[in-house]
Parts: structure tokens; C-alpha cells; sequence
């Protein structure tokens, strides 16, 4: 079942990611990619290949994970507009809320690389049973696309 050009526009824009990039990224030629526009419609697998897709961002807002879908109750810095580095933004709030939600809206929108390298970065500040719980459920994600 393929998925809505939309979405895949949403999660382009959310994460940072040109065209182009998915498109070195993925192995996708950039013409099908510029033309799932026309079609209104994006290939499952591709959605799969993005949300994998490491975003790039060194640095990340609370603003910006709002826009991406997390709840505001979960994040650990509340102004919208200041500049975090995303490891630290990434750890932080997983130690404040780590439910499946949580962890997969913070994989959607760094990619699994970039959660897993947070929590290596950070292992002395986080416990071991928060990085199994996160390892194990990014291992399983995404569940569907």
C-alpha cells in the first residue's frame, strides 16, 4: 500500500533532508523521487529508507520536536526556540520519558543511527536498563510504513 506524497513531504521538511540527500541516501534516483509530487504517492519502502535516515542536525530546538509530533510533557527543555546539541537533546528526553511513543518519534526524526550514537555517547549518564529499552524497540522499529 503506498503511503501519501504528503507524509513523505512532512518528514523531509521535519528532519532537515533535500531530495537530493534522500535520494544519495537511499539509491532512489532523484527523478522517482521528484516524481512520487506527481503521483501523490510514495513506495512503502521508501518511507522506511527516510525514517532510517539520519537527519544531519547537530543541533535541534524543542520548537522543532514539537512540529514533528512529540508532546510538550516530555521534553525536557521547554523553549521553543533554543539551540540544543541532539545528542544531548536525544538523551535527555528519553531519561525524562522513554515509552514506545517517545522513542519512536525521537527515531523518526534523528534516525536509528543518531538515537543509538546518543546513547553510546552518553551511556555513563543513562542506566542500563533505559539503553536495552531503547536499543530493543529501535531494533523492532518501524513496525510498519
Amino acid at each position: 500500500m503506498k503511503r501519501d506524497h504528503k507524509e513523505f513531504e512532512t518528514l523531509l521538511k521535519a528532519k532537515g533532508i533535500r531530495k537530493k540527500a534522500f535520494s544519495a541516501y537511499s539509491g532512489i534516483p532523484y527523478d522517482t523521487v521528484a516524481g512520487w509530487k506527481k503521483s501523490g504517492r510514495v513506495p512503502p519502502y521508501a518511507m522506511v529508507l527516510l525514517v532510517q535516515m539520519p537527519s544531519g542536525r547537530e543541533y535541534v530546538s524543542a520548537g522543532e520536536l514539537l512540529k514533528a509530533g512529540l508532546p510538550k510533557a516530555v521534553l525536557w527543555n521547554n523553549d521553543p526556540d533554543k539551540k540544543v546539541p541532539a545528542d544531548i537533546f536525544i538523551v535527555a528526553t528519553l531519561k525524562r520519558a522513554h515509552n514506545d511513543f517517545v522513542i519512536d518519534k525521537l527515531t523518526e526524526y534523528f534516525g536509528k543511527e543518531t538515537v543509538l550514537a546518543a546513547l553510546l555517547t552518553h551511556k555513563e549518564q543513562i542506566s542500563a536498563h533505559l539503553a536495552r529499552r531503547v536499543a530493543e524497540h529501535i531494533r523492532r522499529f518501524p513496525k510498519s510504513a
